[in-house]
């Protein structure tokens, strides 16, 4: 009489292990915000540093490019998600358009729909993908005080209203498409929220420097292997106490 709720154990044991997983191979689509410092190596580096399997790794990652780019003038992007057979494929937009999204009814359509277009690409050759949209910051505070070269007023009045507004384009657009998100942004705001912040941009006001960039690695790690915590060896060009700063910030 038990033997069905045995199988039924067994089952959502093995899905459970499945997900548990670490990933063999892992894609990242995005632009400067990943190229910079290489991101997808220093995460390469914290998942060896934490005693996982390194997978591996491709990236394609052209500056400035939003995720209809990717859709249309982006071929190389096309034919790296065709490839299939990806266990996690990283999605990053341009740095502006999920802000923008709340303001513009065109860039929020094309945001909205290039995400799902771009899922649907993904899973037609990687069917048990796990799909993460990789959230990015707000500019640097600086950027509002008429330094950044390229200030727009739209993106929000101040750091915290343009980090809003890039969690929740992004969290809609993942749970539109059954995706997670790697909140990176917001383990930004809370290391500049703190008494003792971190610089994490560069001079433009926008790009990582690469205490930014580790930052994110650590949040990407965490999403995608869900360890306890994410204290790892690696340390790359931190000392010991920027590294269990930064490690600190991720949730």
């Amino acid at each position: 009489m038990n033997r069905p709720f045995a199988w039924l154990g067994l089952l959502l044991a093995s899905l459970a292990s499945a997900l548990a997983a670490d990933p063999e191979r892992v894609l990242f689509i995005g632009n400067s915000y990943t190229s910079v410092n290489k991101l997808p190596d220093v995460f390469a580096e914290v998942v060896k540093s934490a005693g996982r399997k390194v997978p591996v790794i491709k990236a394609q990652t052209p500056g400035g490019q939003t995720l209809k780019q990717h859709l249309t003038v982006q071929p190389k992007s096309l034919a790296a998600i065709d490839e299939g057979k990806w266990d996690v494929v990283v999605l990053q937009g341009q740095s502006q358009e999920p802000a923008l999204a709340e303001v513009s009814p065109a860039i929020r359509a094309d945001f909205v729909d290039s995400a799902a277009a771009l899922c649907q690409r993904v899973r037609a050759k990687s069917p048990q993908v796990r799909i993460v949209f990789y959230e990015t910051w707000a500019r640097h505070p600086e950027f509002w005080n008429g330094q950044g070269k390229d200030f727009n007023a739209s993106l929000g009045k101040d750091p915290a209203e343009m980090q809003a507004r890039l969690r929740l384009w992004y969290e809609k657009v993942a749970k539109a498409n059954d995706a997670l998100v790697a909140p990176v942004g917001d383990a930004w705001e809370r290391n500049y929220q703190s008494k003792q912040p971190y610089r994490l941009h560069v001079a433009d006001q926008s790009h990582p420097d690469f205490n930014g960039t580790y930052l994110a690695a650590l949040v990407l790690y965490k999403t995608i292997y869900q360890p306890k915590d994410v204290t790892v060896a690696y340390r790359g060009k931190l000392s010991d106490a920027e590294a269990k700063a930064l490690q600190a910030l991720v949730k």
